[in-house]
């Protein structure tokens, strides 16, 4: 089991896809700095545009960032790598907090991510529950 922490690996990450690293820890990583710096075009860009729910995402992502502070932490679960593809299991948690009134709210869930290389970069083409970053808030099924 691995943590991805943002605030303490921000440097070292950029530092390496500065000189072309990327891996499939890398491009998930990448989403979760991404919101947190309230980017949530740069958050799509390790998905796959033939990702099903992409647009749905996408909106989610455009919603969170508006409303809230994103921090995210991350967990790596389970992963399998191949030459061409890789699974994730990682245990993310949101912490969001609305700037103007206070409100935070903590959310959990075991997002399941599937990325395929191609040419030389790993893309997204599964991702779920995507329901976790849905603005209008989430509710953890069993």
């Amino acid at each position: 089991m691995a943590v991805i922490a943002h605030s303490a690996f921000l440097s070292l990450l950029l530092a390496a896809v500065a000189f072309g690293a990327n891996t499939p820890r890398q491009q998930v990583s990448h989403v979760a700095s991404a919101l947190t710096a309230r980017e949530p075009a740069d958050a799509m860009t390790p998905f796959d545009k033939s990702f099903a729910d992409y647009d749905k995402l996408r909106g989610y992502f455009g919603g969170l960032t508006a409303a809230f502070d994103v921090t995210n932490q991350l967990e790596v679960t389970e992963e399998q790598d191949a030459t061409d593809e890789a699974t994730l299991t990682v245990e993310w948690t949101l912490t969001l907090v609305n700037a103007q009134n206070g409100y935070s709210q903590n959310r959990n869930a075991s997002v399941h991510i599937r990325l395929v290389r191609k040419k030389s970069t790993w893309k997204i083409v599964e991702f779920s529950p995507v329901e976790l970053f849905n603005p209008q808030g989430y509710i953890k099924r069993y």
